[in-house]
């Protein structure tokens, strides 16, 4: 089929990239040799169209057998586990033609947003696989455990990098927590133009005065939520907990503010206070919300 790229009735089925997305994925060329292209290429492509978990075999089903150099599955699982390729350059890239397309100019925001998430599974055979607590859920379950980021501007979002966390145990010679993989593997690597402010924003399960600090020696700015029971200081001798804080704040001073997060309006009521966080110094939220 020349003029349609899919066919099949059970089953969605690629038979070449989708020209769409030819001339973006020839941006990443040469960050591969030429056969790790083509599957790169392939999978992408395969991407695009699957519906079923994007597991290997699955994307590897999706591509049409007739498809015009389509490898083996051992190929494709080659690709991911053994093949010459830097998935930091990879996803600078990626970040790179994400600021280029918004034309981002000087003191834009860029938000690289950090969280994890949860992958159930039911047996014990895949890398990393043991049980986690899901906050979400209030209970354990069986799965992988992943910490994840986005990259947001204007309004829009698009998939960053994604990085298992594993158990310590005596396998595991090269643990790291979630806030070391957070800020090795995902914050660290990551460059923008000088002009350009990024800011690290996640939720006060990852507070931590070493994640701030390092984050800060970038030259980075934080943007998260603390727990109520944590102490700031008015001052240096006045130190309240968040919640106690709060109490005393009277509700006119507060300010009812709406905003837009991915098509759907909230409203907050806020105050803006400096304070002092142990192990970090002052914090002015005011820095955020008049640039």
């Amino acid at each position: 089929m020349d003029q349609n790229p899919f066919f099949g009735s059970k089953m969605i089925k690629i038979v070449k990239v989708p020209l769409q997305l030819e001339p973006f994925l020839d941006k990443f060329r040469d960050l591969f040799t030429k056969p790790s292209y083509g599957s790169f290429r392939d999978l992408c492509g395969a991407l695009s169209v699957c519906d079923k978990s994007k597991t290997v075999s699955n994307l590897c089903d999706t591509m049409a057998d007739c498809s015009k150099g389509k490898k083996s599955r051992s190929s494709y699982n080659w690709f991911f586990s053994d093949a010459n390729w830097d998935e930091n350059e990879v996803a600078q890239r990626k970040v790179d033609l994400f600021i280029d397309s918004l034309c981002l100019k000087e003191n834009d925001k860029l938000l690289l947003i950090i969280d994890d998430t949860y992958n159930e599974k039911e047996g014990n055979q895949t890398d990393g696989v043991g049980k986690f607590y899901d906050h979400s859920k209030e209970a354990y379950i069986w799965g992988n455990n992943f910490v994840t980021s986005v990259v947001q501007s204007k309004g829009l979002f698009i998939p960053h990098k994604a990085k298992m966390y594993i158990k310590n145990d005596d396998e595991n010679e090269n643990f790291k927590t979630k806030m070391e993989i957070a800020f090795e593997e995902i914050i660290k690597p990551l460059v923008v133009p000088k002009s350009i402010d990024l800011y690290i924003v996640f939720d006060s399960w990852w507070f931590s005065s070493d994640l701030f600090s390092k984050c800060l020696k970038l030259g980075h700015n934080i943007v998260c939520q603390i727990k109520s029971d944590k102490k700031v200081g008015i001052n240096r001798d006045m130190y309240f907990q968040v919640r106690d804080l709060a109490n005393q704040i009277e509700d006119k001073f507060f300010i009812k503010t709406t905003v837009s997060v991915r098509g759907k309006k909230k409203t907050y009521y806020a105050f803006e206070k400096k304070v002092i966080i142990d192990k970090v110094g002052g914090v002015n939220p005011s820095e955020w919300t008049k640039s």
